[in-house]
């Protein structure tokens, strides 16, 4: 009778190591993307996008936007992306991080849309609905 009772222990104590082991270790780590969207609002001008990050090198190539044209991606988010796009129209360009987490926040989440116009380049925050000025060409 005893030997029953240390049997059923046994039994129980091996299912709920092998429940809770299990559990935890086929639980799937939550992916978050970043989506950026680029709008060339230039007036009768070519835009160039290049987009890369460092650590690990990507390297997105050049895109070629022409007035109207709109350029999108999304990425993983990790610890090492950052990418950094160069936005160019004619001899002029504008270099700046699109991951960091002021930008991130200026456009209010993981939805980034910038838009080039003559001026400048502007950022949307999705929450106030509202284009801000971010970065002068040539800068």
């Amino acid at each position: 009778m005893k030997n029953m009772r240390i049997a059923k222990l046994y039994c129980i104590a091996l299912f709920l190591v092998l429940a809770f082991g299990l559990s935890s270790s086929t639980t799937v780590p939550h992916v978050r993307k970043h989506y950026l969207k680029f709008i060339n609002n230039l007036s009768n001008k070519v835009l160039n996008v290049n987009c890369k990050n460092l650590n690990p090198y990507i390297d997105l190539n050049l895109h070629i936007l022409l007035p109207g044209e709109v350029y999108e991606f999304n990425y993983d988010i990790t610890r090492t992306m950052n990418f950094s796009c160069d936005l160019r129209h004619g001899s002029t360009s504008s270099v700046f991080s699109i991951g960091d987490k002021a930008t991130k926040r200026a456009c209010g989440g993981n939805h980034c849309i910038w838009k080039s116009q003559d001026d400048g380049v502007y950022l949307l925050n999705r929450r106030t609905k509202q284009y801000k000025f971010m970065y002068k060409w040539g800068q």
